[in-house]
């Protein structure tokens, strides 16, 4: 009996957890920032350390920036990455893309990190012939939002790491 309502439990608990990822995402999640303070550093230093970081991690950073403007402090570009899954969900996802915007805007001391337009992109079956994406849109689902949004927020430790680096580099 206690084997049954175990069972009973698991399945229902199975069930509204896979309903949570089914949840739209709602237009204000679907833009996200992070500030990160970085000590000792000038707005110049955090600059060029977040354009080297860009060129070492984006297939090409000419491509990928649509704005950079040091006096503003300001670098806007797109990219791409893979989709964040795991496990099991890599079996259907593994082609996934998730094209973005970031958005870096640097002071003295600190940066901020903005992600916005993020989208999911996944190809047409290979069988049908098809070169253009299946889908190409807007992340929908709460779950794919909650795989995606660490993995752009983690540039921003990326990025500070980039600037502590350069500064024990510049010392060689």
């Amino acid at each position: 009996m206690k084997f049954r309502n175990f069972i009973a439990i698991f399945g229902v608990a199975l069930v509204l957890g896979g309903c949570a990822g089914m949840q739209p995402v709602a237009e204000a999640d679907r833009t996200f920032e992070r500030v990160v303070e970085v000590p000792n550093h000038t707005k110049d230093q955090i600059y060029t350390s977040t354009k080297i970081w860009i060129a070492e991690n984006f297939k090409s950073a000419k491509s990928v920036i649509e704005l950079d403007s040091k006096e503003d402090g300001i670098i806007i570009g797109n990219g791409i990455i893979q989709y964040p899954c795991s496990g099991m969900g890599c079996l259907a996802k593994s082609d996934w893309k998730v094209p973005f915007t970031m958005r870096v805007d640097m002071k003295d001391q600190k940066f901020k990190i903005s992600f916005s337009n993020i989208k999911l992109s996944w190809p047409a079956s290979y069988s049908s012939g098809i070169s253009s994406p299946a889908y190409d849109g807007p992340v929908n689902s709460q779950g794919d939002m909650d795989k995606i949004k660490p993995a752009l927020l983690k540039f921003g430790d990326e990025i500070l790491a980039s600037i502590n680096s350069s500064k024990s580099k510049s010392d060689w």
